[in-house]
C-alpha cells in the first residue's frame, strides 16, 4: 500500500470517528436532523438512526430507544428488518408502561401485517392489541387511528356497512386536522388518514353498488389530490376507483383510461394487491368486447401474482373462472386443469382467512364494544339493548360459520367428483398392481392358490358379490371354498387392507357411484341407502362414507341435487 492511501485511509477513519463523536454528543433532535427529511424506505439513513439508538441505549431512555426503533422501521427497506425493529419498538414501549406509546407500536406492526405483507390475520392481532392500550389514553389521534385500521380489516373482509360505520366515525376528525394543524408533519399525517378512510369508503360504497356515493367521494379524492406530489400514490387509489366505475357504467374507453393512469404509481409502489384489481378489471373489459386474447394476458398477470403472494380478493377469483372456461372451449386439458387447481387454492385461502378473521372480529373487537357498552349502561335500565347486541352478535356468527361450511362442502364434493372421473384409471392400475403384487408375494399364498383367488375376487367385484349382508371374511373364504388365513392373507398383501376395510371400500364406492350417476338414489334415506350397498347400521354407513370420501352422505347428496337442478 502507497504512502498517500495510508494516509488518506487514515484520514478517513480520523474523520468517521470525528463524526461518531460529534453524533453521540448531540441532542436526540439533533441526531434527527440528519434523516428525518429522507424518503422513507431509504435506509442511508439507518447509520444516523443507529446513533440515535446508541444514544437511547446509553442514557437508557427507552421512550427515546422506542423512538429510534420506530424510525429504523420507517427506513428499512426490507420487510423481515421492518417487523425485528417493530418487536424492538413493542419491547421499548412496554418498558415506558406509556400506553399511547405501547398502543401506536402495535398499531406499526399492524400496518407491516396488512399494508406490507397483507397478512390479516397477524395485523388484526396487533390492531385488537392497539385498540386495548388506546382506550387507557387520552390521545384522540390514536383512538381514530386505531378505528381507521379495524375499519379497514372489516372492509377487507367484506363488512362494508359496518366498516363505512368506522370510517365515519373518524373521517372529520381527520379532515380537520388536515387543515387546522400547523405542523407540517402533523397536517400530512392528517392529511394521508383522510384520503385512505376516503378510498376505503369508495371501495365500500362500490360493494355495496351505491355507485352514486362513490362517485362523489371519488371526485372529491381526485381534486383534493391531484396536485399534491406526496399524495400521488392516493392519487392513484382514486384514479383506480374512478376505473372501477366506468367499468360497471359500461363505459369501456374510459375505464381503460383511468385503470392505466392510476397503475404507475401502483406498481412503484409495489402494491401488488391494487395491481391484480386493475389487471382483472382490465382483462374483463378486454374479454367482454370481443378481444379474448388480450384480456387472458392480464388474466394470466393476476395469476402469477397470487402465485407469488399466496393473496388473492374475493371479488378477483372470478379471473379463474374466466381462464377455466377458455381453455376448457379451447380444448386444452392441460391449462383448464392447471386453472382449476389454483382456483381451488384461491378458494382455500380466502376461506382459512375468512374464517379466521370473522372469528377474531366478533370474539375480540365487537365483544370488547359491547362490554364497554354494558359499563356505560350499567346504571341504566337499558340492558334489553345489550341483550338484543348479543344475539345479533350471535346470528352473524352463526351465519358466518354457514357460510364457510358451505364452502368448505363445495371444495369437498368438487374433489370427489374428480376422484369420481378418474375412478376407471384407477381400477386398472389397480389390476396391474394386483398382477405384480401375484409375482412378487409368495410368503404364504403360492402363485396357484393367488391367481385362484385374484380370479375370484374379480368376479366378486364384478359382479358387486360385496352386498351381501353380514358378509365376513370366513363367510367369503366358505364361499370361495379356500383358507379363512389364505384369504386374508392374500387381500392384505394385493390390496393393502385389510378384509373389512377393503369391503368398506368397495360398498362406499358402489353407492357413491349410484348416487353420482343415478338420480332416484338421491331422493333414499340414509337408512336406504346403507341398506342398498350392505351396511346394517346407519351411523357406520354415515361414518364409513365421511372416512373414505372426504364428506358427509347427507351434504353429498345436498350438493348433488343442487349441482343437477343447476344445469
Amino acid at each position: 500500500m502507497t504512502k498517500s492511501r495510508i494516509l488518506s485511509l487514515l484520514f478517513l477513519m480520523y474523520h468517521i470517528i470525528c463524526i461518531s463523536q460529534v453524533k453521540s454528543s448531540s441532542s436526540y433532535q439533533e441526531i434527527r436532523k440528519f434523516y428525518e427529511n429522507k424518503e422513507l424506505n431509504d435506509e442511508s439513513a439507518l447509520p444516523d438512526i443507529n446513533a440515535f439508538i446508541k444514544k437511547a441505549k446509553e442514557n437508557k431512555d427507552d421512550r427515546a430507544l422506542a423512538l429510534g426503533y420506530r424510525d429504523a422501521v420507517a427506513y428499512s427497506s426490507n420487510i423481515n428488518a421492518k417487523l425485528k425493529f417493530a418487536d424492538s419498538t413493542i419491547q421499548a414501549s412496554l418498558k415506558t408502561g406509556k400506553n399511547d406509546l405501547i398502543s401506536d407500536a402495535y398499531v406499526g406492526k399492524g400496518i407491516l401485517y396488512s399494508f406490507n405483507l397483507k397478512k390479516y390475520q397477524s395485523a388484526l392481532d396487533e390492531f385488537l392489541k392497539a385498540y386495548r392500550y388506546s382506550l387507557m389514553t387520552k390521545d384522540e389521534y390514536l383512538q381514530h387511528k386505531v378505528n381507521y385500521h379495524l375499519g379497514n380489516v372489516k372492509s377487507y373482509l367484506g363488512y362494508y356497512e359496518e366498516a363505512i360505520g368506522h370510517f365515519n366515525h373518524s373521517i372529520r376528525y381527520f379532515e380537520s386536522g388536515s387543515k387546522d394543524s400547523a405542523n407540517p408533519n402533523t397536517a400530512y399525517n392528517f392529511k394521508k388518514g383522510y384520503f385512505n378512510i376516503l378510498h376505503q369508503m369508495t371501495v365500500c360504497y362500490q360493494n355495496l353498488n351505491d355507485f352514486k356515493k362513490s362517485d362523489s367521494l371519488i371526485e372529491l379524492g381526485i381534486n383534493l389530490t391531484r396536485h399534491q406530489n406526496d399524495f400521488q400514490l392516493e392519487y392513484a387509489y382514486f384514479l383506480k376507483s374512478k376505473g372501477i366505475l366506468y367499468f360497471h357504467r359500461r363505459k369501456p374507453n374510459d375505464a381503460i383510461y383511468y385503470l392505466n393512469k392510476a397503475l404507475p404509481p401502483i406498481l412503484k409502489k409495489g402494491d401488488f394487491t391494487w395491481e391484480s384489481v386493475i389487471y382483472f378489471y382490465l382483462g374483463n373489459i378486454f374479454i367482454t368486447h370481443g378481444d379474448e386474447e388480450k384480456g387472458i394476458v392480464y388474466f394470466t398477470k393476476v395469476d402469477s401474482i397470487f402465485d407469488q403472494h399466496q393473496f388473492i380478493f374475493p371479488e378477483v377469483r372470478k379471473n379463474y373462472r374466466f381462464l377455466i372456461n377458455h381453455y376448457k372451449k379451447g380444448n386444452n386439458t392441460e391449462k383448464e386443469l392447471y386453472y382449476t387447481k389454483q382456483l381451488l387454492r384461491a378458494d382455500n385461502i380466502i376461506v382459512k382467512d375468512f374464517k379466521y378473521l370473522s372469528k377474531k372480529m366478533f370474539l375480540e373487537y365487537d365483544s370488547r364494544k359491547l362490554e364497554d357498552e354494558k359499563e356505560r349502561l350499567k346504571s341504566s335500565k337499558l340492558i334489553i339493548v345489550i341483550i338484543a347486541l348479543v344475539i345479533i352478535s350471535f346470528t352473524i356468527a352463526v351465519l358466518i360459520y354457514r357460510h364457510y361450511r358451505e364452502k368448505v362442502l363445495k371444495i369437498k364434493y368438487i374433489r370427489l367428483q374428480e376422484r369420481l372421473n378418474i375412478f376407471k384409471t384407477e381400477l386398472q392400475s389397480e389390476k396391474k398392481a394386483d398382477e405384480d403384487n401375484i409375482l412378487v408375494k409368495k410368503q404364504v399364498v403360492s402363485d396357484e392358490k393367488a391367481d385362484e383367488l385374484a380370479k375370484k375376487l374379480a368376479m366378486f367385484e364384478e359382479k358387486n358379490q360385496f352386498l351381501q349382508k353380514n358378509l365376513t371374511c370366513k363367510k367369503l373364504a366358505e364361499q370361495f371354498k379356500t383358507n379363512t388365513h389364505y384369504l386374508s392373507t392374500y387381500i392384505n398383501e394385493v390390496k393393502g387392507m385389510n378384509f373389512n376395510k377393503y369391503l368398506s371400500e368397495l360398498r362406499i364406492r358402489y353407492i357413491t357411484n349410484l348416487l353420482n350417476s343415478d338420480r332416484k338414489y338421491l331422493n333414499y334415506k340414509i337408512e336406504g341407502l346403507a341398506a342398498e350397498c350392505g351396511i346394517a347400521s346407519r351411523q357406520n354407513f354415515s361414518d364409513l362414507f365421511f372416512e373414505i370420501n372426504g364428506i358427509r352422505p347427507a351434504d353429498f347428496i345436498k350438493m348433488r341435487v343442487k349441482e343437477l337442478n343447476n344445469k
